[in-house]
């Protein structure tokens, strides 16, 4: 099913069109149509090599697109890159750089300063305040590969949010880490949510969706459908975006959503 426009173009976040990603010649992203309106959590799932993180990377022209185009806030993102603030998947990470928290936070504010000008006082103070907002104040002296996985996550975030960016892409922000760090990254994302920004995330874990997100997209390399969760999280979508391997869910009626 094709993506339904479900706001106008002035109300969105971001508006993918024509988009296909194609890896020696094999389409990984087919012909996406995407509009992500302002404010919202957004999932973004799919099995695995269904192009969730090509998609992400895309959007920040991270992997070259055969085709189609990408506007953040109505612009490309050349023009408006700082508004997008990224959290890549933990794995894709160096954690053995010789660096400390409080360092790595700081690289988030890189984007504002440029790359010749260095943090003051101004953005260690910032990244400090971000920190303390992840529960991460007490490690700023700590080397990075000297935290656990969801430590590391949590800084990541923190990063992040020195951004102070519109638009927050967050690849799998939930993989590995505790419960408690969970609730808490959960927290942090719908806080920005009420202060108006998006944050669209690659999500694997069917079963919260319908707690953490209020919009979800559904991709299996074509988008299978995107919008409300109410309206697109259905037993129906997820039998055509699985393939019919949705062993969880039972006594659902065609077409209802997923958790009501």
């Amino acid at each position: 099913m094709d993506n339904v426009n479900e706001t106008d173009t002035s109300d969105l976040a971001l508006e993918i069109t024509d988009l296909t990603v194609a890896y020696d010649n094999k389409p990984v992203l087919w012909d996406i149509d995407l509009n992500v309106p302002k404010g919202i959590l957004l999932a973004i799932a799919g099995p695995n090599g269904a192009g969730k993180t090509t998609l992400i990377k895309a959007v920040q022209g991270l992997v070259s697109s055969a085709a189609g185009r990408v506007l953040v806030y109505g612009e490309t993102y050349e023009k408006n890159r700082k508004l997008i603030g990224y959290v890549p998947q933990r794995g894709s990470v160096d954690w053995d750089f010789p660096t400390s928290v409080i360092d790595v936070v700081k690289m988030g504010s890189y984007g504002s300063l440029g790359w010749i000008k260095r943090p003051g006082t101004k953005e260690h103070n910032h990244a400090r305040d971000c920190l303390e907002k992840v529960g991460m104040l007490e490690y700023e002296k700590r080397q990075i590969s000297e935290l656990s996985g969801g430590q590391q996550q949590r800084v990541f975030l923190a990063r992040a949010l020195i951004q102070d960016a519109s638009v927050y892409l967050m690849d799998e922000p939930f993989q590995g880490v505790d419960a408690t760090t969970e609730k808490a990254i959960i927290s942090i994302l719908k806080e920005l949510r009420s202060r108006g920004k998006t944050v669209i995330a690659v999500h694997h874990d069917l079963q919260t969706i319908k707690e953490y997100f209020d919009w979800v997209t559904l991709l299996n390399v074509r988008l299978i459908d995107s919008g409300p969760v109410d309206r697109v999280f259905t037993t129906e979508n997820l039998n055509k975006t699985y393939g019919g391997k949705i062993n969880f869910i039972r006594d659902i009626t065609p077409g209802q959503a997923v958790g009501s």
